[in-house]
């Protein structure tokens, strides 16, 4: 694995030097800058299978991480490549009533290719980010419920499944749920402020 001609102490500094240099381009959602660093080693490591020792082992390493880490990305967050790109009907030089460059819908969203894009990637984005909880908190009378009550916040907002992600966040965010999935949500919560021996009457 190691290239003829190299040592093992070179080509760790080699990967270092690119994790180090990538990582912070490819951060996201919860991956922060040492996760990805930590991700692009571990992709270089797998690209010295397929090195030839034609060009510089750094130029190929650099090129292999980047592709990988933007797939990574693309795959884990969201797509940038929109269906509109490939669509015969997408025109740049055309602008319908709304100024897009659809010749067949003046809203996207009327699109089932554009709306199944954008319903994937809000729910990969809903999935990664974290909730925001709006500073003013119904019941906090003193900055010491404020803080309290954040605290608890953000143990439910990190004890979440990925799987409930969607719906908690249009909870918070009092986005209309459903009756069933608003009290599915509610019970959920419950049950991790108890495995967190949180008192559910302070929430």
């Amino acid at each position: 694995m190691i290239p003829q001609g190299m040592t093992e102490q070179q080509v760790i500094q080699i990967i270092n030097n690119i994790a180090n240099r990538l990582a912070g381009k490819f951060k996201f959602g919860y991956h922060d800058i040492e996760d990805m660093k930590q991700q692009a080693r571990l992709f270089a490591w797998e690209g010295l299978e397929n090195y030839d020792g034609v060009r510089p082992l750094e130029n190929f390493l650099w090129t292999h991480v980047r592709n990988r880490l933007y797939n990574f990305k693309r795959n884990n967050f969201g797509r940038p490549d929109k269906p509109c790109d490939s669509c015969p009907f997408f025109d740049k030089t055309f602008l319908n009533a709304k100024g897009y460059g659809c010749k067949a819908y003046d809203d996207h969203e009327e699109c089932d290719l554009y709306a199944g894009w954008l319903n994937r990637n809000t729910a990969k984005r809903n999935i990664m980010n974290t909730a925001q909880l709006d500073l003013e908190i119904k019941g906090a009378d003193t900055m010491a419920d404020l803080i309290d009550q954040k605290h608890i916040f953000n143990i439910i907002d990190q004890a979440m499944p990925v799987r409930h992600r969607q719906d908690w966040l249009r909870f918070v965010n009092n986005v209309k749920l459903p009756k069933v999935r608003r009290e599915a949500m509610m019970e959920l919560i419950l049950e991790i402020l108890k495995e967190n021996n949180i008192d559910e009457e302070t929430w």
